[in-house]
Formats: C-alpha cells, sequence, structure tokens
C-alpha cells in the first residue's frame, strides 16, 4: 500500500481529465430464556409503540426495508431499490468509510485493495482494485447494492450493470456542498437516511464554524497567502486542484489563494507554478523531502524558506467525506498563522 497515496492522486487525474436496522438484520425475533410471556395489554401496549415507531421513520424520510425506493445520485441520475440493501460491495475507499460512520459497516462484504478505514474493514474480502474490480468475486458476494465513487466507471460499471446488480456512483467534485450530498446519499441508499443527514450536517458545521472563527474583525487585515496543493509533479508533469474543484474550493474557503484557481481541472503548467510561486506548498506525508529535492522545484520560495507541509491528504482531502472537515480546520489554522 506503499504506493497507494500518489496511485489514487493519479487516478483522480486521470478520472476527471477524461447501524443494523438499515441492514435487515435477522435472528433477534427470539425469546429471552427466562423471560415472562406477553400479557394482551402488553403485546397491544407493543403493537402501539410499534406503529407510532413505524410513522416516526416514514415522517423521517427512512425506507421500509421491503418497500421499493429511488434516491437520486450526485450526477443526476437516480436508482430505483427494491428493498434496503442487506449486503454492499463498496468501491470507494471514501463510501466505504463512510458507511461505517453511518453505522451501515455491517452490510458492507466486500471493499478495494484500497479501503483501509476504518480498522474493521481489513477482515472484508476485497474484490480487488478500483478501476479493474474482479467481477466474479462480486458476484460471488451476492450484493444486493455496489456503491462506487471517482474512478468507477466504464466497463467494469457497465458488466454489472448488465448482470442486473445495482449500481450507484457516488461523487461530486466541483463543490464543497458536493462533499455533503455524497454523504446524504451514501445514507439515504442504505436505509440510513437520518444518519447520513447528521453526519453531513455535522461536516458542514464543523466546516462553516471554521470559515466564521476566522471572519472576525482581529481578521480584518488578513491577507490570504498564495498555496499550491501537490498532486503530483516531476517527470510526470504537474498536477493540483483547480479553481473548479471541491479541493481547490475547500483551499480557497479555509482562506488560502489557491495559485491554481484559474486552472480546470487538475494539470498545470510548470512554468505557470514558478511564476506563481506560493508562499505555502501543502503535499502528503511523507513526501515533502522528496518534492523540496527534485530538480525544478528548489527555488520556490516555500521550499526555501521552510514551508512546505505534509497532511493526510490521502484520507482527509483526496477521499470526498467527512473527514474533508478535519483537513479544512488544520489548512484554516495553517494559512492564519495559527500553526507553524
Amino acid at each position: 500500500m506503499k504506493g497507494y497515496k500518489k496511485i489514487w492522486a493519479l487516478l483522480l487525474t486521470v478520472a476527471v481529465l477524461a447501524g443494523l436496522s438499515a441492514c435487515g438484520s435477522k435472528g433477534n425475533d427470539h425469546t429471552e430464556p427466562n423471560a415472562a410471556p406477553s400479557s394482551p395489554a402488553d403485546n397491544d401496549q407493543k403493537d402501539s409503540e410499534n406503529n407510532a415507531a413505524d410513522g416516526k421513520d416514514q415522517e423521517s424520510g427512512l425506507k421500509d426495508s421491503d418497500q421499493p425506493y429511488t434516491v437520486v445520485l450526485p450526477d443526476g441520475t437516480s436508482i430505483t431499490l427494491e428493498k434496503t440493501p442487506e449486503r454492499i460491495v463498496s468501491v470507494g475507499p471514501n463510501i466505504t468509510d463512510i458507511l461505517f460512520k453511518i453505522g451501515a459497516g455491517n452490510c458492507v462484504v466486500g471493499r478495494t485493495d484500497y479501503c483501509d478505514e476504518p480498522k474493521e474493514v481489513k477482515d472484508i474480502p476485497s474484490i480487488g482494485s478500483i478501476y479493474t474490480p474482479d467481477i466474479e468475486k462480486i458476484v460471488e458476494l451476492e450484493p444486493d447494492l455496489i456503491l462506487g465513487s471517482i474512478h468507477f466507471y466504464g466497463e467494469a460499471k457497465d458488466r454489472l450493470d448488465e448482470l442486473g446488480i445495482p449500481v450507484a456512483v457516488l461523487y461530486d467534485c466541483e463543490t464543497i456542498d458536493g462533499v455533503y450530498n455524497t454523504i446524504r446519499t451514501a445514507g439515504e441508499l442504505v436505509g440510513k437516511a437520518e444518519e447520513g443527514i447528521a453526519l453531513a450536517d455535522e461536516t458542514k458545521q464543523r466546516i462553516d464554524s471554521t470559515i466564521a472563527k476566522y471572519s472576525g474583525s482581529e481578521y480584518a487585515n488578513f491577507k490570504a497567502p498564495s498555496v499550491y496543493y501537490v498532486v503530483d509533479y516531476g517527470e510526470n508533469g504537474d498536477f493540483t486542484a483547480g479553481g473548479n474543484t471541491f479541493i481547490g474550493k475547500i483551499i480557497t474557503a479555509a482562506g488560502g489563494e489557491n495559485i491554481a484557481e484559474e486552472v480546470d481541472g487538475w494539470q498545470i503548467a510548470h512554468e505557470v507554478l514558478i511564476e506563481a510561486d506560493p508562499e505555502i506548498i501543502i503535499v502528503r506525508k511523507g513526501e515533502a523531502k522528496t518534492f523540496c529535492s527534485t530538480p525544478g522545484y528548489e527555488e520556490l520560495s516555500a521550499v526555501k524558506n521552510g514551508r512546505v507541509y505534509e497532511f493526510d491528504t490521502e484520507h482527509q482531502l483526496d477521499r470526498q467525506g467527512y473527514q474533508n472537515a478535519d483537513i479544512f480546520i488544520k489548512f484554516a489554522e495553517l494559512f492564519h498563522g495559527e500553526t507553524e
């Protein structure tokens, strides 16, 4: 997995350029060994409580596990599921993480080699890579829903569509709101609508609170530092997050001046980078030393001034999800001078 950080970033570039109740838990209708028999009055009370609970679920937007429902996906298409999925194959590290966070992790029966969070996923069978998952393995897992993120398009998705397995791709790359939409939609798809909404709202609240924190009068004279986010560099060319990407929007909203604001997509000309000479450069963990010593970057001011910062961009930035709030807060602190 050592090379995954760069692989994920490159896949991102290529792609753009070119909770038990929701899982239909079973076996819980037993009677406790020492439980007393229920009286008719008790049964009436339970029926009343169950009816009230059913009404509450309907009001909250949760789906009855046995009723078909339709969900609109981030790309504007829609998918209809016959019932709440009980067996899910996740073809996206961010999706796997979100599912566990909202309490649907026990429904995940398959994941990719790159799904490494939370730690519980190590016990789930892998279906291989994101671009070329093992279709036979997926079929063997008998999923009733396959959830993918960026990269999961093309031949693999087409083959699964032909097999009649419901497939939903969740990715909204252009705005921060797309992050929240991805989380909410994941929850709605797996019968965890309330949990998805709550996690999306919490993520938004953390980001909005951070923006508000640095909007006070004490920051009236704040000048946004110029920032460059390194996706790839060197012989492969220079890749970053353009202004029309959700990562670019995160940098700007956190208080940075993205030097790639005018870039459409992910590739930037080396000459533009050198001319912009950013004050702050952000790289993946373990990349600072290599980046700074690579020919063509040594003369940048951020390199000379020791302002090349390592972050866990693999999990907290490149993957669209609730962890984006974690790195947003760190970026805001850095850009506003609270961290060195």
